[in-house]
């Protein structure tokens, strides 16, 4: 009798770890950037899609159960998310210990190819300090050149010699990495004119930002406006733009509506009224 009694609380005991071990007792890791997701063990996420050279910032709760940490402090749970495998190029880095809530940066390799990506993650309690020990789970990363969607409004310019032309492009960002982008006019399409932004556009996300070109001739020409992620010179979109400047005073009226490139503050109410009248007539 006694011998049945051991191997029931043997059975008993071997049957609990291999409960906390499949998440039966509802152990999870709850991914909330860039999209929503509890997992179990051995589970998987599809973080989306990156460009090449991207930083994918996966984010957890440290909450254990599926639910969230209040006021973003979680007493117990996970303590940080590591790497267990990851693919060639790769380079991710480990959340910081105790992080609420955790961020894990994935960096896609510079030169990886389209495709699909699997990493292996591990969620890790600290010395098993909660009981919840260490859970792999799948996150996979689809790679892409195809990231970013821009569109530019008015795509045909008149201004005067000298004056700025306007023009606002709109930058979506279609992946799954928040990344810097650079907007210039090609190399040698406007003569002396080197003028480029950078901005950040958040992940999911578009922005519109207005962008000056300037001609100190008069002349019409198409030059190519180029959009090109920092992390990567192969995530890039062009647009074909015209800019048509004439030595008039009708456009010259009406382009410090845009702005000059120098002026005298005292000035300004004069350049406003004149604007205003270019542009009605």
């Amino acid at each position: 009798m006694l011998q049945v009694v051991v191997m029931k609380r043997a059975f008993i005991i071997f049957a609990l770890v291999i409960c906390f071990a499949t998440g039966v007792f509802g152990i999870y890791v709850n991914v909330i950037e860039p999209v929503k997701k509890t997992i179990g063990s051995q589970g998987d996420v599809r973080m989306g899609t990156a460009g090449p050279g991207q930083t994918v910032v996966l984010v957890v709760e440290r909450s254990s159960d599926g639910g969230n940490c209040p006021n973003n402090y979680c007493a117990d749970g996970w303590d940080t998310i590591v790497p267990v495998k990851v693919p060639e190029g790769w380079v991710v880095e480990p959340s910081p210990i105790h992080e609420t809530p955790m961020k894990m940066k994935i960096k896609v390799a510079p030169d990886a190819p389209n495709g699909e990506y699997n990493l292996t993650l591990a969620a890790i309690d600290e010395g098993n300090y909660d009981g919840l020990g260490n859970m792999t789970f799948s996150s996979i990363v689809t790679v892409s050149r195809d990231v970013i969607d821009i569109s530019v409004d008015p795509t045909r310019v008149e201004t005067g010699v000298g004056q700025p032309a306007i023009y606002n492009v709109k930058i979506a960002n279609t992946g799954a990495a928040s990344d810097p982008f650079e907007i210039k006019v090609r190399e040698g399409e406007i003569p002396a004119w080197r003028f480029k932004k950078q901005v950040l556009v958040n992940y999911g996300s578009e922005r519109v930002i207005p962008f000056e070109v300037v001609l100190n001739e008069e002349d019409e020409r198409v030059f190519t406006l180029e959009v090109t992620s920092l992390s990567s010179p192969m995530i890039k979109e062009e647009k074909s733009l015209v800019i048509s400047s004439k030595s008039n005073i009708l456009t010259d009226w009406k382009a410090t509506t845009h702005g000059l490139m120098l002026f005298p503050i005292i000035e300004e109410p004069i350049y406003a009224v004149i604007g205003l009248i270019g542009n009605l007539l």
